[in-house]
């Protein structure tokens, strides 16, 4: 008897369904959040480059980003 066989005979089918219809939500909703980090890093990886700030306000600005971009490039397990 197989992992799902015994399942549906402890649990019966019905939460079986449910369980299986979860996961499928949280791949989907995994594969949605690989996604937009993809584009955050694509984007970034593919600006010109980010010129020096004239202000506090945009180097405030810039770490932001930067730090984002770091968050996305470790998610996705990308090298810099």
């Amino acid at each position: 008897m197989d992992i799902v066989e015994r399942l549906r005979s402890h649990w019966g089918g019905e939460r079986i369904a449910d369980v299986s219809i979860d996961v499928a939500d949280a791949a989907d909703e995994i594969e949605r959040s690989r996604e937009a980090l993809r584009e955050i890093y694509e984007v970034y990886a593919g600006s010109e480059g980010i010129p020096q700030p004239m202000t506090a306000a945009e180097g405030y600005l810039l770490s932001l980003l930067m730090e984002v971009v770091r968050i996305a490039q470790k998610a996705l397990k990308e090298k810099e």
